[in-house]
């Protein structure tokens, strides 16, 4: 029988909040690629560069902003056909079915997810982005959470 990996609630909520950031900073769109561990993780995004010493501050500093807002992490299942017209279906499971779960945090990111999360982002901790780098237009994203600290 195949191991399931389980994705850390934390860490996977800080995906949304970085895919969020990542869509308002530079209209990227959400990642493509992640790999979600409760010791780091990374997102992969088609971009067309480096980030700039600055823009990785930035960054970490708008994450860390909404998580200090302590905003309510959500669900609620809406129909296919319902979430089909306003958001992106593409990285779900292609089992998902007909009704789709929609993720809110607060009112900063809305997004169809399967994965476990945390009830509010005042749990995380604080976001680190560890490093990023760019090849093939491809900027791959590496971060952290320090539990405990705000």
């Amino acid at each position: 029988m195949a191991e399931q990996k389980v994705i850390y609630p934390p860490m996977h909520t800080a995906e949304h909040l970085l895919n969020q950031t990542m869509v308002r900073m530079f209209r990227c769109g959400r990642c493509f690629s992640a790999h979600i561990e409760k010791k780091k993780s990374k997102c992969d995004y088609r971009f067309d560069r480096p980030l700039a010493d600055g823009e990785r501050q930035e960054i970490e500093d708008r994450v860390n902003a909404v998580i200090r807002e302590d905003l309510p992490v959500t669900e609620t299942w809406v129909s296919r056909e319902e979430a089909e017209k306003t958001l992106s279906l593409g990285r779900l499971p292609g089992d998902a079915g007909e009704l789709i779960r929609i993720v809110r945090v607060g009112a900063y990111d809305t997004c169809p997810c399967a994965g476990p999360h945390v009830s509010s982002t005042g749990e995380l901790g604080t976001f680190s982005l560890i490093s990023s780098d760019f090849e093939n237009g491809v900027l791959r994203i590496r971060y952290r959470l320090k539990e405990g600290e705000k």
